[in-house]
């Protein structure tokens, strides 16, 4: 599970009973929050400070957009921009010239939707375990992500050059994907308390959200390591001088693999000198969060005993 580094004792509620937020996105040139509830636009702070100031006109459904901006998909399916200095929808800048969204593609309060009007691709999601790539220029589909979440994505929002990151409402699941790539993927899964509202802070890496309480949470969207596993043989006998394979494996709080991670290998004598060697003595973990390694045993014949130790490599 992501780590969660803040709970805030302010509630963002909306002054309206019984009005609930709809959207939120991360405003680069506010380093802060647009939410977006039936009947306010508000400017939400990490610390859960929220400053009202508008009323929703129109019907502008929100989406990601590229660099930390939202955009607005209209019913007719035409994508605004935002303006940069409240975040609000600019109708004098169009964002889909060459294709209308039809309707079966448009954002919902319920299914995100993202523009990368710089590398112009539209991201859809047909289902609870995919993501559809549309070219913004023909309104052909270039490709998909499949991610397996089980549910819809609330947001997709932007996280760097070519990386968005998805956040389930209910069951808290987050994923970041690549969508730029030649074989579009899923780069890290993740989990998070679930949640009304979120947003990706692309400024310091974080998932924020506004929870069913109003509190705003703010979690660490790098997966830290809370547990690794002793070495194991495999096959579990080692013998003379062949190569004995041997493998660790790095998880989170929740037990989700990490990958990616350095882990760094070492030999030590147990009442003596070492015996042997090892194959490498540093490498990364795999897809399921494994590293694995090769002990070469002794080539003249000593025998004795020793020790092989793992560890993480901290950023």
């Amino acid at each position: 599970m992501n780590e969660k580094i803040f709970e805030s004792t302010k509630l963002a509620q909306p002054v309206v009973t019984g009005d609930s937020w709809q959207y939120l996105c991360y405003v680069n040139t506010w380093d802060a929050f647009l939410a977006q509830s039936i009947h306010e636009w508000c400017k939400v702070f990490r610390d859960g400070t929220k400053v009202r100031f508008g009323k929703p006109s129109g019907s502008y459904a929100m989406l990601g957009r590229v660099r930390g901006f939202p955009a607005y998909c209209t019913n007719a399916g035409i994508v605004y921009s935002a303006f940069e200095i409240n975040g609000l929808p600019n109708p004098n800048e169009r964002m889909n010239p060459n294709w209308t969204i039809p309707l079966g593609l448009r954002p919902t309060s319920l299914s995100g939707r993202f523009i990368d009007d710089v590398n112009q691709v539209y991201l859809h999601q047909p289902n609870a375990n995919r993501i559809d790539i549309y070219s913004l220029v023909t309104g052909v589909k270039v490709g998909e992500i499949v991610h397996n979440a089980g549910e819809r994505f609330i947001s997709l929002a932007w996280v760097q050059q070519g990386q968005v990151a998805g956040m389930c409402k209910t069951s808290g699941k987050v994923c970041l994907m690549d969508y730029l790539s030649s074989e579009p993927q899923v780069l890290a899964t993740g989990h998070i308390a679930p949640f009304r509202v979120a947003a990706y802070d692309a400024a310091f890496k974080l998932f924020v959200t506004i929870g069913t309480d109003h509190k705003v949470r703010v979690y660490n969207a790098e997966l830290l390591p809370t547990g690794l596993s002793a070495p194991v043989f495999t096959p579990a006998t080692v013998s003379g001088i062949n190569a004995n394979k041997v493998k660790v494996r790095l998880t989170g709080q929740g037990g989700e693999p990490l990958v990616n991670w350095w882990v760094n290998w070492e030999l030590e004598g147990v009442g003596g000198g070492i015996i042997g060697s090892l194959d490498k003595y540093g490498n990364l973990t795999d897809a399921d969060g494994y590293a694995s390694n090769l002990y070469i045993g002794p080539d003249d014949g000593s025998t004795g005993q020793c020790k092989i130790k793992a560890s993480v490599v901290l950023p």
